[in-house]
């Protein structure tokens, strides 16, 4: 949470560039990043890039750079996809993991995309999914998470060669994509698409997580390709995870979750504040410690720090070199994971000074004492008060060390042959240097490259000679093991005054090049599963329903008997019963009033079943019924997300104010269903909202659902 005197710049960084920078007011956006600058930040967003392996700060920035490396920006939207599964592939184990709590977090369970993809960086099915989706969507493209209760993959929507647009199903856990031989081309998990299947509701937030970093004065930050057991596991028992032998830290250990995770160490010492501080001043001791303490006795001394993100803590601890003058004095340490609710952890008893060593980490949070752990950014508040001399209380030195968990895959890698590193930072102080040290080891031998950097951007270049690339089938258990290992990452800020700054090895021109450059990474993940139907149809593949034609059956045996299905309890057990009884009840027109009885009870899930099977027999006696479940879109997602679908095929005009009413609230799955849905049925309203989504919809897919509907429509 931003501090009250935080200067704040909201920038929204949306999924298509064409509207980059340029906020429009109406529909909800996605992939909403915090760029707050906080006072106390001395080098703001500071990014470090490497023109060979993507930059992973966003997801856009991620994906930008996976189809740049791999040659495939102008090429077809099947090679676009192959490129997102290779790297998946490669950043991301599919080895263990689970779902992720951050006991810290509002709600605990962890859905941000961006941080099952950079934190964390290993999962199950669903949360690699989660994550995997997103950065498709980033790329401008539709997608989905598709799931059943017992598995999740990523369902990608692009076009073929044909020039229709359908989605395409890969499974990240499964480490395979299904292929439909006949119409070469990746295929559907069933076809059609979503037989007992699901396009789940949205759980990810529009609001995400970025590696955006900025460095206050006395910060050092240290990023490596180790970790000595600064992890946050998996699930909600932490204490039962972390007697798991996958996650137990011995020295050297690369299996488990330490084939996937580094660490972050970030440390600060006392010096800046994150809030102006209040009532203090500050005291020559000797030559090698100052004091701060109250400016005025009788009034509280307060100074801040802040602890700011991109990885969660894993662990954490102050350690403070403290005074107090009489027995009465207030002199103590509190913490905090928003900046306005305080807790103590130390208040200092004795007279006299006391060095004190605090654990914030994850012991404090074992023995149920105030901590960080899981938490992004924290702060650490000093508070002193004296009626005495006030010199004699207050603090000498401050250090606060946090050690965080990250996905050591998507930090910057060298590759064998030349490499060229962008330093950028949006806004830097005149008075310091970034130093920055990068270490890896070449066949066993350690190099070491150092910089003194004053203005941005910078650019240096790492060659790498003589060194073949490390090329497998599967990297999940294996990482950073080859002739060419990265060590670790430093840097902090340092006085300009006598520091020599470096002098770049590029021009910014010569270095744009560099970073144009294709440089597709060896790796093959084709790794293909047949699908078990290939596709007859493009409607059984394209999203929208209906799916197929209308229901040729006659009421029999096998009607009524689905009806007792789609009717039946919702115990885990029934739901796929529940789930094909609905759609295949499409097959028989005289069911249309069973399904209709059912709608209204129908839960999120089964609503899509529903949908299907009214779509093929459309009837304007379902609208009614349609349009009472459509009151609370966006609520009951992803059912109601095709009651467009089914009003679009019954074709009755007088429908369209009640799509185009929820649209504000709407997030783009729905926007992309009414968009279809207008497309069909037309009329002035329906083309006037068609011509704002057209221009104004943050979504690509979204616009150019629109834009195609205008054409029909015109084109008639």
């Amino acid at each position: 949470m931003p501090n009250r005197a935080s200067v704040t710049v909201l920038a929204v960084l949306l999924l298509s560039p064409a509207c980059a920078g340029v906020e429009k007011p109406g529909y909800l956006r996605e992939h909403v990043y915090d760029t707050t600058v906080h006072p106390d930040e001395a080098l703001t967003n500071v990014r470090v890039a490497f023109n060979r392996w993507p930059d992973c700060t966003t997801l856009e920035s991620a994906i930008g750079d996976i189809l740049r490396l791999e040659g495939v920006e102008d090429k077809a939207d099947q090679d676009k996809a192959f490129a997102l599964w290779k790297w998946w592939r490669i950043l991301v184990s599919a080895t263990g993991g689970s779902y992720a709590f951050e006991l810290k977090s509002e709600g605990g369970l962890c859905r941000d995309p961006h941080k099952i993809f950079t934190v964390y960086g290993h999962h199950q099915c669903d949360g690699q999914s989660w994550a995997m989706v997103p950065l498709w969507r980033a790329a401008g493209y539709m997608a989905f998470d598709e799931c059943h209760w017992g598995h999740t993959i990523a369902s990608l929507r692009y076009r073929d060669a044909d020039g229709k647009l359908r989605y395409h199903d890969f499974d990240p856990q499964g480490r395979f994509y299904w292929w439909d031989e006949k119409n070469r081309k990746v295929g559907t998990w069933t076809t059609p698409i979503l037989r007992a299947k699901v396009h789940r509701h949205l759980m990810l937030p529009r609001k995400i997580h970025s590696l955006r970093t900025s460095l206050r004065a006395g910060e050092t930050i240290e990023r490596k390709w180790t970790n000595e057991g600064h992890i946050v596991p998996s699930g909600r028992d932490k204490d039962k995870a972390f007697r798991n032998r996958y996650y137990t830290y011995e020295p050297g250990k690369t299996k488990g979750i330490y084939a996937a995770v580094g660490e972050e160490v970030q440390t600060l010492r006392a010096g800046p504040t994150c809030r102006p501080p209040r009532n203090v001043a500050h005291s020559i001791i000797d030559q090698k410690f100052s004091l701060l303490h109250p400016k005025d006795a009788g009034r509280a001394a307060e100074l801040v720090y802040r602890m700011g993100p991109p990885y969660v803590v894993a662990d954490a601890k102050v350690e403070a070199t403290l005074l107090k003058g009489l027995a009465d004095d207030v002199c103590r340490l509190l913490i905090s994971t928003d900046g306005e609710t305080w807790t103590p952890v130390f208040e200092k008893k004795t007279v006299g000074e006391e060095k004190v060593t605090v654990d914030i980490g994850v012991d404090a949070w074992r023995k149920k004492r105030p901590n960080v752990f899981t938490a992004y950014t924290f702060y650490v508040k000093a508070e002193f008060q004296t009626a005495g001399d006030v010199r004699k209380v207050g603090m000498k030195k401050l250090r606060i060390t946090a050690y965080r968990m990250l996905n050591k895959r998507v930090l910057p890698h060298l590759r064998p042959g030349e490499n060229v590193i962008r330093v950028t930072a949006d806004r830097t102080r005149a008075d310091l240097l970034l130093w920055l040290d990068i270490e890896y080891k070449v066949n066993g031998k350690p190099h070491r490259v150092q910089r003194n950097i004053r203005t941005f951007p910078y650019y240096l270049k790492i060659d790498v000679p003589n060194v073949p690339e490390r090329v497998l089938t599967n990297y999940d258990k294996h990482w950073n093991d080859g002739a060419l290992q990265m060590t670790r990452i430093r840097m902090g800020l340092q006085s300009a005054y006598g520091n020599q700054p470096s002098k770049p090895d590029l021009t910014a021109a010569e270095a744009r090049k560099k970073f144009a450059i294709r440089s597709p990474h060896p790796a093959d993940m084709t790794r293909r599963r047949p699908v078990k139907v290939s596709e007859t149809d493009v409607r059984q593949t394209n999203g929208f329903f209906p799916q197929a034609g209308p229901g040729t059956k006659k009421p029999d045996d096998t009607m009524r008997e689905l009806i007792k299905q789609l009717n039946g309890g919702r115990v885990q057990r029934n739901l796929w019963k529940q789930w094909t009884a609905g759609e295949d009840l499409g097959d028989y027109p005289a069911a249309v009033d069973a399904l209709l009885e059912a709608l209204p009870r129908a839960n999120i899930d089964l609503t899509v079943f529903i949908c299907k099977s009214l779509a093929r027999n459309p009837h304007k006696k379902m609208i009614p019924a349609l349009l009472k479940k459509w009151t609370g879109a966006p609520k009951g997602s992803p059912g109601t997300r095709y009651i467009p679908d089914v009003l679009a095929a019954i074709g009755d005009r007088s429908v369209v104010p009640a799509l185009i009413q929820p649209l504000p609230r709407c997030r783009f799955d729905y926007r992309f269903h009414i968009a279809h849905a207008l497309g069909i049925l037309g009329g002035p309203d329906a083309e006037k909202a068609l011509e704002e989504l057209a221009r104004n919809d943050p979504f690509k897919p979204v616009r150019e659902e629109a834009e195609r509907g205008l054409r029909t429509l015109r084109g008639r």
